[in-house]
């Protein structure tokens, strides 16, 4: 299983998350996040913090905004193009729009990005969104919810994002995610930034996920 790791916390402020993550590797793809996205200049702690997840061999994709398709087509690929400052190797496109309508539009901000895809619409959007990433988040949300889904089959390329999962439950909780998707997260962190560090299995010593 990868983990799909965003991790929202500037490095100088924790610089032992992204440590901490660049210590598993290939079993992690980082979400880097600047300023909402690339933010509007290079940023030396992100550079240096990603440059070393890259030596690492872990997965990084740049943070973009997509606004639920509300944002300019401009703005969406500016920001695209603004992550080559970094060493990037793809792009984590958020507030992805889940209805069939927004779809041709979804297909033409996406067009300038090279790499991985990942689209995060936190549900399980129109089924043609699945060919447009190499990864759909159809599940992003609390714990309490995410453990009364329905056990329905999900899309091949399907990955879940799962917060406030109280630390006694996060094996049963990473457990129920593997058997559902192939890439996701469990973390103990909560609102209003789940995803401000590493959540509780990795602040370890534990071997890398499997």
């Amino acid at each position: 299983m990868t983990v799909l790791l965003p991790l929202y916390v500037y490095p100088a402020d924790d610089p032992g998350a992204w440590t901490g993550a660049a210590r598993y590797g290939p079993a992690v793809t980082a979400v880097v996040n600047v300023h909402n996205g690339p933010g509007d200049g290079y940023d030396p702690e992100y550079g240096r913090a990603t440059l070393a997840l890259a030596n690492a061999g872990a997965g990084r994709l740049g943070y973009v905004d997509l606004g639920y398709a509300r944002r300019s087509l401009e703005k969406v690929h500016a920001d695209i193009a603004g992550w080559r400052r970094y060493p990037v190797d793809g792009v984590f496109f958020d507030q992805v729009p889940a209805d069939a309508a927004a779809l041709a539009w979804v297909g033409r901000a996406l067009a300038p990005a090279g790499g991985r895809v990942v689209l995060n619409p936190g549900v399980r959007p129109a089924p043609g969104y699945a060919a447009l990433a190499d990864l759909v988040c159809t599940f992003e949300g609390p714990w309490p919810v995410y453990r009364t889904e329905p056990a329905e089959p999900d899309w091949p390329n399907a990955a879940h994002l799962v917060y406030a999962v109280p630390p006694e439950e996060i094996a049963a909780a990473g457990r129920i995610l593997h058997r559902r998707v192939a890439h996701g997260l469990v973390t103990d962190l909560d609102m209003p930034n789940p995803y401000a560090g590493l959540p509780a299995p990795m602040r370890g010593t534990a071997p890398a996920p499997r």
